[in-house]
């Protein structure tokens, strides 16, 4: 019979603990045992070194040790498994959600994407401090902000970059459809330096004028 993974992890401790409560062999290879009961010979013993040796051999694995590490899970979100394309889908959907409304035109369901797009960014990424977890770093990442507490604030990573470039191109798609125009061209890139700024090595763990300091 064909054991599941789950089966065999749970298979091989209890096996395990069977063989080793089992009966106490003496130096001749013979199980002792209780009262008028006759002895063995290590012919069981051979059967359980074998049942030993096929679980080593198989592909079962004992599930330990498989919950992460990270002192501060923050470092290592932006890291996950589907967060990128979780943050392409939601950027999607508030744009149809905007061009679903009949009264807004175009270039303006673009640039409200784009500046919503930003403003978000700028508040979970640039101005909120700290960490949802408990942490025992003392409360280092008490006065940092998300961006700063990324990948341990090493520059130019995967994520960091995947980040910087989602704004600018959604930047040059805004610009596009609203054909240039003035007025939405200096909405879009003040909202597009708002988040770039903040991004660059230059300013991390900076606070101009002392704005969010604490």
């Amino acid at each position: 019979m064909q054991l599941g993974k789950q089966e065999k992890s749970c298979f091989l401790p209890i096996v395990l603990r069977r063989v080793e409560s089992g009966p106490i062999r003496n130096a001749e290879g013979t199980r002792q045992r209780g009262n008028g009961d006759q002895s063995e010979t290590g012919e069981g013993g051979a059967n359980e070194e074998f049942v030993i040796s096929w679980l080593q051999s198989s592909t079962c694995r004992m599930n330990v040790g498989v919950a992460h590490s990270e002192v501060n899970p923050n470092t290592r979100v932006m890291n996950s498994r589907g967060i990128w394309l979780t943050y392409l889908l939601l950027t999607v959907v508030l744009h149809i959600v905007l061009l679903s409304i009949p009264f807004l035109s175009v270039p303006i369901v673009w640039t409200l994407t784009n500046v919503i797009h930003n403003l978000a960014m700028y508040v979970f990424l640039h101005t909120v401090k700290g960490t949802p977890f408990e942490t025992p770093d003392q409360g280092k990442a008490r006065l940092l902000t998300h961006w700063e507490q990324m990948d341990y604030g090493i520059q130019f990573t995967s994520s960091r970059k995947f980040l910087t470039i989602s704004p600018i191109v959604l930047y040059i798609l805004a610009s596009f459809y609203t054909k240039y125009d003035a007025t939405h061209f200096l909405i879009n890139t003040s909202s597009l330096l708002s988040v770039l700024l903040p991004k660059l090595p230059q300013f991390h763990g900076v606070r101009l004028f002392g704005i969010n300091k604490y």
